[in-house]
């Protein structure tokens, strides 16, 4: 299990001695303990050490210029795919987006050179200002409260009266709360922390924190949509809104509406996580008749992020509905290979190798998700061990 090492702020480590190495292709929202939510870049690192391997995964946080490492127990050579795939899904869990360096394949000057660019590999450059800024509201609640006790003792006014920097400041505090609940699965608080911040100062971010809640929580999604468009009339080029608001006209079968809107954020070279704007614009596509377009932008998103779990599903699923199977069965393949542990990839590929009369092939794959690990599997579950029993004994 990976844990912070708090006696580690950087990884000293010689390149020849890596064994393997995943750069993070997004810069995702980060909270590790006793810091402030902020941006971070994100590596896998498997290096060679005095008793065997060690796996890290190191985050170098933007605001702050800080290094988090995370890191387990030393693994023999043997164990070190499941500890790299372990790190991996470590860090895809907190938002990274990772590709492979390619280390092994890589000659001694570009792997210097990959070494030399990543922060985490050199002592942290930290950032005062920021830091003290930071500090100031580790415990966002208290700063809330001190913020207006401030206010209201300063101007001896009711809070009424603040001015217009004050009410931006409470605002924006409120919104980084709900942004940090929502982060944490508590929708509800989430919720009314950017209510609270929408009654202090109108931003985009608050309404898109408000339209995600909405159209993904509480099963609102007209609500959803009137809070993404009003995001988008403040913030015409808020690449977050559009593909949050393509999503919502994806769930309702408004694929034509969704195609500008995927467009624009995939485009977008400051989006982080155009990735995803740029597969379900593949999917869109497809779903207009637009299928060899459509495919060729899901192709492309999984380039950058080979291990993206909806892309895979979504190619496989094109290439179903199209009765290419071969190609079907590859890219649930790399579905299954990329996420492991989520049941729908073993049952997919199930399917598809049903279909091409690979029945003991098609039986592993069941097998291995016909045991739900948690309540949200049942279904999954249920199904995959339907096809067993059809299949009969083997």
């Amino acid at each position: 299990m990976l844990q912070e090492d708090p006696e580690r702020n950087f990884l000293q480590v010689h390149p020849s001695r890596i064994a393997a190495l995943y750069e993070g292709a997004n810069q995702p929202l980060v909270q590790p303990q006793g810091r402030a939510a902020q941006a971070a870049r994100g590596v896998v690192v498997a290096m060679q050490g005095q008793e065997g391997f060690e796996v890290v995964v190191a985050l170098n946080l933007v605001e702050t210029g800080e290094n988090v490492i995370y890191a387990g127990e030393p693994v023999e050579q043997g164990g070190l795919p499941q500890a790299i795939e372990e790190a991996l899904n470590f860090a895809e869990s907190m938002g990274f987006i990772l590709d492979a360096s390619g280390w092994p394949n890589l000659d001694d000057a570009h792997k210097a050179e990959l070494v030399g660019r990543i922060p985490v590999f050199k002592p942290p450059e930290l950032k005062i200002e920021t830091i003290q800024e930071r500090q100031k509201v580790t415990d966002p609640l208290t700063a809330v409260a001190r913020l207006f006790a401030a206010f209201c003792v300063l101007l001896m006014l009711s809070c009424s009266g603040m001015s217009a920097e004050q009410k931006a400041q409470a605002a924006d505090i409120h919104q980084q709360l709900g942004d940090n609940l929502l982060a944490q699965g508590d929708a509800q608080q989430a919720l009314k922390e950017y209510l609270t911040s929408l009654d202090f100062e109108e931003t985009p971010e608050a309404h898109n924190g408000v339209g995600l809640i909405y159209a993904f929580s509480l099963g609102r999604p007209d609500d959803g949509e009137k809070e993404f468009k009003r995001a988008l009339e403040m913030r015409p080029d808020y690449a977050e809104a559009m593909t949050n608001l393509g999503a919502v006209y994806l769930s309702r079968s408004r694929f034509g509406e969704a195609i500008p809107l995927f467009e624009k954020a995939a485009r977008d070279p400051l989006y982080k996580s155009r990735v995803l704007a740029q597969s379900n614009l593949g999917w869109a596509l497809y779903k207009v008749g637009q299928a060899e377009r459509g495919v060729s932008e899901i192709k492309a998103a999984l380039v950058v992020a080979p291990k993206y779990c909806l892309g895979w599903r979504q190619l496989g699923s094109i290439y179903s509905d199209l009765n290419r199977l071969d190609d079907a069965g590859a890219a649930y393949a790399k579905y299954a290979e990329a996420c492991p542990d989520v049941a729908d990839a073993h049952l997919s590929l199930g399917k598809v190798l049903v279909r091409q009369s690979k029945a003991q092939q098609a039986r592993a794959e069941f097998e291995r998700c016909a045991v739900p690990r948690d309540e949200k599997d049942k279904p999954v579950a249920s199904e995959c061990a339907r096809f067993l029993k059809e299949m009969g004994t083997p």
